[in-house]
């Protein structure tokens, strides 16, 4: 940190840093840790490789990768490497095994300094297999005594799977971890004892008596147990951990304990982290118990013979394979290295800190840009202190490669902000105790207040409606109001911003059915209403509606059962508390359902979607152009040739575009969207695109124009028809999705959904069948702001603008920075979190300081 003193009086210094990132003048800035970075890639083999691993000798203070190579008929090998600065170099490769070698494993024996590896020998019928190697570290060598076998029987298992080996050091013995596939592929350990450049084996251990798959080991030091994580095959691949005592050449276990719903293949690492004595699993799993598969980790909790977890923590949200793990007693921090199938395989790591029974990671530092394969193996030299990932590098016809991942030197500077989080979901919240359903949601921006409206079934299936407070991810309702006396289907909430009014359309069995509206005004946590208005006076069904702002009319859409249930739409036109017609016009001349509405603020025209019953009940949309107070149709477009329910339509004003949600019956039922250009009275569509590959019912979506983002809540039949919701992004006419998230974990029916833009969040009203079909919400944030401040980290002001890289000056305690404008004098200011001062303090509560004048501020005085 270097000083400068302006005045000998005055306590006027700053602090110079690079810049991480861009730094406008006058803003307050944080400081931040020590990023890793990645070196250049060093060959340990220049054939193709394949199944890496590797582990660090702290003997000789050598990385040891052990490998098969592909260019030398499969045979397994294994290679020296000595870490220097930011780079490694090896020594000559050295055959272990002369035949294809699979599934290896490596471990360190620190007792007799020796490296362990095991794997399955082909050569000899698959059998599980191990090896001990010696280092010389005079020329970075290896030698190898005699194979030894510890499975007489085939562990080729699941051919994703690894062997995994750890060291007790309590007890000087190494463990191997394997999938039996000569006793029903049951997950099995045995006890190796290492004797010079031999290795003994004990009578092999079934841990779980079904298949599946290994997923990592490690030895906890402070409990002196040996921990493994797997994939539990016999419970629907639900990812477990059970703890193992070793007592002389055998093992025994305990209970297995769940930490996740469901895992993937043998994409695993466990890690114990001796600076929280912890164990951590990283995986590819699934938080839902569905077939996303992220980056994810659990801590654990060793006490005695059992194990616990906190929740888990997802470090990936595309789909992470080859994963390896470290821990780096440098940083005190784990070390997960992955390839990154959702972006061109390209190879990563992400560290992360443990804290308690949760763990939280910093960003992904790529490693290597072009596309990875095989397994990853991460080792951590301590002497170097650097960690080495070794890898097949994909994108050079898969030779065998090391990278040494460091730390920058310093610390360095960012502007105080907030960054788009993941998706989450608040707790819900209960808005009326009976059974639910057409839930519709609106904002009425007026009141900033969610309006939700809904069939009661527990009061003689009256409509009725409850006005909802969002606060942060919570929402808080006000006593529900009946608008209709009598049994009302379909009911659509959607606000008229022009008259500053909600209008609910419904079908009212009071009355023929009639197609019927009603105003409702908002005043605080209630809503009262108008006189209720028909607009078709039989059978006016399926019921849906838009608010055109340009026209500042209400498009109603229906199928009209008194004209052969033919599509048909209706303008409204809000006046105080009541609403006015025009006359019906049909738009398509046969029998529709499952319709969708949506304004187009760009072309000023109204979307409808639909299943057109008379085409096969193929999707279809139309665009309507209301002129005074009727609205008139071009030709009709189909976005789906099949049959096509639970429509939904949004307009993402980002984008300028009209994406449509629904499930697509000739996809297996497959939650779909596709995106809408409107030109003129025309719609065209772009390429279709899954966001659930399972049955998706009661889709409804909506534009969150807070993240720029189409949320997409379902309910999902490939997971006990949860309640789910997925976040999409326009780019041209296409859509692409995030990873689906659980909002409700039971099953849900009738989903609505709004946006609330003063909080901007999401709201999703459902009926809640795992607590008595009560109306239920909760609020979903589809890319909530996290801020990078926190009550430790502020340093100061910065002096002038700064691009990411330069040399910045900060302004810190005491200094007088000139750069703001509109202070009050004598007002203290705190730094909120984005970025910006106010005279009341954020959450974190930091104080940025004191103004002397309308553009100067002390520091932190």
């Amino acid at each position: 940190m270097r000083f400068i003193g302006k005045d000998p009086n005055i306590l006027d210094a700053f602090y110079k840093a690079t810049a991480d990132g861009s730094i406008a003048s006058g803003k307050p800035v944080i400081v931040t840790a020590p990023a890793k970075s990645a070196g250049s890639a060093v060959d340990f083999e220049s054939g193709g490789t394949k199944t890496v691993a590797s582990v660090y000798d702290s003997s000789n203070n050598r990385i040891v990768v052990a490998y098969q190579d592909d260019a030398d008929s499969d045979h397994g090998k294994a290679v020296v490497g000595t870490v220097s600065g930011s780079s490694i170099s090896f020594g000559t490769p050295v055959t272990f095994e002369s035949a294809t070698t699979k599934k290896i494993s490596i471990t360190f024996d620190s007792n007799a300094n020796k490296v362990v590896i095991a794997y399955e020998d082909t050569g000899n019928s698959s059998y599980g297999t191990a090896i001990v190697g010696t280092v010389d570290p005079s020329d970075n060598s290896i030698s190898f005594g005699s194979a030894a076998v510890f499975e007489s029987a085939s562990i080729a298992g699941d051919v994703s799977f690894v062997t995994f080996t750890t060291f007790d050091s309590s007890n000087n013995k190494a463990i191997i971890a394997y999938n039996d596939a000569g006793n029903s592929n049951y997950m099995t350990a045995v006890v190796g004892t290492v004797s010079g450049t031999s290795i003994s084996f004990g009578t092999p251990v079934v841990f779980e008596s079904a298949s599946g798959g290994v997923l990592g080991s490690t030895f906890d030091s402070n409990a002196n147990k040996v921990v493994i994580a797997f994939r539990d095959g016999g419970d629907s691949d639900k990812g477990k951990g059970i703890v193992g005592t070793v007592s002389g050449t055998s093992i025994s276990f305990g209970s297995a304990t769940q930490f996740s719903a469901s895992t993937r293949g043998g994409y695993g690492g466990a890690v114990f982290d001796s600076s929280n004595n912890k164990v951590v699993f990283n995986y590819s799993g699934s938080t839902d118990g569905g077939s996303n598969f992220i980056g994810l980790s659990a801590v654990g909790t060793v006490s005695g013979t059992s194990i616990s977890f906190g929740s888990e923590v997802n470090w990936e949200a595309g789909e992470a394979k080859n994963i390896s793990a470290a821990f780096d007693s440098g940083a005190g921090k784990v070390a997960v290295s992955y390839m990154d199938d959702a972006d061109s395989d390209q190879g990563k790591v992400v560290m992360g800190t443990v804290s308690g029974t949760s763990i939280t990671f910093e960003d992904p530092v790529t490693f290597e840009s072009g596309a990875i394969t095989q397994n990853t193996g991460t080792a951590f030299d301590s002497s170097a202190g650097r960690l080495v990932i070794s890898f097949a590098d994909d994108g050079d016809s898969s030779k065998g490669k090391s990278v040494v991942v460091t730390n920058d030197t310093g610390g360095k500077v960012k502007a105080v902000g907030e960054t788009a989080g993941d998706p989450s979901a608040g707790t819900p919240v209960v808005y009326e105790s009976g059974n639910t359903s057409y839930s519709s949601v609106a904002y009425d921006a007026n009141a900033q207040k969610i309006v939700i409206a809904y069939r009661d079934g527990g009061n003689s299936s009256y409509g009725t409606a409850v006005v909802g407070t969002v606060s942060g991810t919570s929402i808080s309702f006000g006593t529900p109001v009946v608008f209709e006396s009598a049994r009302s289907d379909y009911t659509t909430v959607v606000y008229d911003s022009n008259a500053q009014k909600v209008v609910i359309v419904y079908s009212d069995q009071g009355n023929s059915y009639a197609g019927t509206a009603v105003v409702g005004t908002v005043s605080g946590t209630s809503i009262s209403f108008g006189s209720i208005a028909v607009f078709e006076s039989t059978y006016g069904f399926q019921v849906t509606a838009a608010f055109d702002a340009n026209a500042n009319k209400v498009v109603i859409a229906y199928r009209d059962g008194g004209n052969s249930d033919h599509g048909t739409a209706i303008v409204g036109t809000v006046s105080g508390t009541s609403i006015s017609f025009g006359s019906a016009t049909v738009f398509e001349t046969a029998a529709v359902g499952y319709l969708g509405a949506a304004y187009d603020a760009n072309a000023q025209k109204v979307v409808i979607t639909y299943a057109d019953e008379g085409n096969s009940s193929h999707g279809t949309a139309i665009v309507g152009t209301i002129s005074g107070t009727s609205i008139s149709f071009g030709s009709a477009a189909v976005f789906e040739s099949a049959t096509t329910v639970y429509t939904s339509a949004a307009y993402d004003s980002n984008a300028q575009k009209v994406v449509i949600a629904y499930r697509d019956e000739g996809n297996s039922g497959y939650g779909t969207a596709i995106v809408g250009t409107v030109s003129g009275t025309s719609i065209s569509f772009g390429t279709a695109a899954v966001f659930e590959s399972a049955t998706s019912s009661y889709v409804s979506a909506v534009y969150d124009a807070g993240s720029q983002k189409v949320v997409i809540a379902y309910q999902d039949g490939g997971n006990s028809n949860y309640g789910t919701a997925v976040v999409g992004t326009v780019s041209g006419t296409s859509i692409s999705f995030g990873t689906p998230l659980v909002f409700e974990s039971a099953t849900v029916q009738y989903v609505g959904i709004g946006y609330e833009a003063n909080a901007q969040r999401v709201v999703i009203a459902y009926l809640d069948s795992g607590n008595s079909s009560y109306g239920t919400a909760t609020v979903f944030a589809s890319a909530p702001l996290v801020t990078n401040l926190t009550a430790e980290n502020y340093i100061g002001i910065s002096d002038a603008a700064y691009a990411g890289g330069a040399t910045a000056t900060i302004q810190i305690v005491g200094c007088i920075d000139d750069a703001q404008t509109s202070l009050t004098a004598g007002q203290q200011y705190f730094v909120q979190t984005n970025g910006t001062l106010a005279t009341t303090a954020g959450d974190p509560s930091v104080l940025a300081g004191t103004a002397i004048s309308a553009t100067e501020l002390v520091v932190k005085e």
